[in-house]
């Protein structure tokens, strides 16, 4: 058996959301997308970084913090595991 490789699991489907960041959020938004570049030495964006950003938010509830609801502590450890299975922004995760 062989393991599929990131382009062969790769999921192609997105929806298209507009944000609206304040000069601060988007300033954050900005370093933290050049701070992965240098870790993961690849040309990533914003919006990689807001992935990123996310599976660390995800993580964090997940490790840190004892998510008291049974059906939601469910829901972000199904959307985190999905969200790293489905990883197409390479190794941009915290």
């Amino acid at each position: 058996m062989t393991v599929p490789t990131a382009e062969e699991v790769r999921v192609d489907t997105r929806t298209e959301l507009r944000m609206q960041f304040t000069d601060h959020e988007l300033a954050g938004l900005s370093a933290l997308a050049a701070g992965l570049r240098g870790v993961a030495e690849a040309d990533l964006t914003e919006e990689d970084a807001l992935v990123a950003a996310l599976e660390h938010a995800l993580t964090r509830l997940i490790d840190d913090f004892e998510v008291p609801d049974p059906t939601a502590r469910a829901e972000v450890q199904r959307a985190r595991d999905d969200l790293r299975t489905h990883w197409i922004r390479g190794a941009a995760t915290l």
